[in-house]
């Protein structure tokens, strides 16, 4: 029987729309009162009630990152701190990465806040929906993100009015789902697609790689539910133990199982929609710190060029920060587009991103539409002295006469 006429949501439901596991749904029932229902042995919640939650808890949380934020008014020696959440598990976001240890972003800031105090605090996070966390409660300011959870971020900005994100440039991309795979590890034999469904397989809950392997299961007839939440880390560790038969896995986790002979790898780009990544702050932040967005944004067209035409030194600088062999990194280097732009098509891909969520829970609106804003990108490309797009987002397919 559907709930719906109940206005009620099931545990799944509510753990996919917060993107938590079971364990925090737990500690946030006995810690922070989430509101919940127990009928039998089923855990349902009030749609109603689980939103004056979020907003009551939202509000606490974001306030005090508006606090210390905020920096107008403020005399010139007080420090300003810019929490930059990144993923250097993740290769298609290693911009900010190589960033990092480049110093581009500091270097920029001393260009536009000369004399100022700024501290840059940079956080590696295990996964994107971390950061959405953090952007949300307002620990996070900026955050390369990949496109399920850019999607997701704009989803729960409905019922959290709080939160505001919008996109200020894209990251790298690839065409057609390229970068995300199924590795079923070494001693399982593969006759047929079906036999997936009899495999313990893992994946990061609300990321890229798991929305998209979602598809592919649910034509096979395998439902979500049979998929176990890990982290990167973990299920690697857990497919060489043969806890686990396989992982959903982004790169370079990808290219690694293969130059390990980890395992098989399956559905290679059988995806249409393009893998993307994007930079999202809040538009408030943005806003009172403009200088900086654009700053960080100046930083990421500069690393863009550095890795396209110096492959081979990006290479070498990831592999000695993340142990991946410099051959596997500028492997995937290579295969990645790495192009700040904001086109049409890139914002169809992620309005389209997850439609059967948005209809199961309820709390997704219809025609939402990703927020983006190209004059904080486009005065980065006339500060570098880059042609800059006549109007708003380009049209067409990806050129490969101009990057940046």
């Amino acid at each position: 029987m559907s709930l719906k006429p109940f206005n009620l949501l099931t545990l799944h439901e509510t753990m996919d729309l917060l993107g938590i596991s079971r364990s925090t749904f737990d500690r946030w029932r006995r810690q922070k009162q989430l509101p919940f229902k127990k009928i039998g042995k089923e855990i349902l919640v009030d749609r109603n009630e689980l939103e004056q939650w979020i907003h009551q808890h939202s509000s606490i949380l974001h306030n005090a990152g508006y606090l210390q934020e905020s920096v107008r008014g403020l005399p010139s020696d007080q420090p300003l701190t810019i929490a930059v959440g990144y993923q250097s598990r993740s290769a298609q976001v290693w911009t900010s990465l190589v960033m990092k240890e480049l110093g581009w972003f500091e270097e920029e800031l001393a260009n536009v806040l000369p004399g100022r105090n700024v501290n840059v605090n940079w956080v590696d996070a295990a996964n994107g929906p971390e950061l959405v966390q953090g952007m949300i409660g307002g620990h996070i300011h900026i955050a390369s993100l990949g496109d399920y959870p850019i999607a997701l971020s704009f989803s729960l900005s409905k019922v959290l009015p709080s939160f505001r994100p919008i996109l200020l440039a894209c990251d790298g991309k690839t065409v057609a789902g390229q970068g995300i795979s199924l590795v079923v590890r070494n001693g399982i034999q593969m006759k047929s697609a079906a036999q997936i469904a009899d495999l313990t397989i893992s994946a990061v809950a609300q990321s890229s790689a798991g929305g998209r392997i979602s598809k592919i299961l649910h034509s096979l007839g395998i439902q979500d539910s049979q998929v176990l939440h890990k982290e990167l880390d973990d299920s690697l560790s857990s497919m060489m133990k043969h806890e686990i038969s396989g992982s959903v896995l982004g790169e370079p986790y990808i290219s690694l199982a293969k130059y390990h002979g980890m395992g098989n790898v399956l559905f290679q780009g059988e995806t249409e929609d393009d893998f993307l990544t994007g930079i999202l702050v809040d538009e408030r932040w943005a806003e009172r710190n403009q200088a900086v967005a654009v700053a960080y944004l100046k930083a990421h067209i500069r690393v863009h060029y550095y890795v396209r035409t110096a492959p081979a030194r990006a290479a070498e600088l990831i592999s000695r920060i993340r142990g991946v062999p410099a051959e596997v990194a500028a492997s995937i280097i290579a295969k990645v587009r790495w192009d700040a732009a904001l086109y049409e098509k890139d914002l169809t891909t992620l309005n389209l991103l997850n439609p059967e969520v948005e209809r199961a829970t309820g709390f997704f609106v219809e025609n939402s539409g990703v927020q983006y804003r190209c004059e904080f990108l486009y005065q980065a490309m006339e500060a570098l002295k880059l042609p800059v797009p006549s109007a708003g987002l380009l049209e067409g397919d990806w050129t490969p006469q101009q990057l940046y």
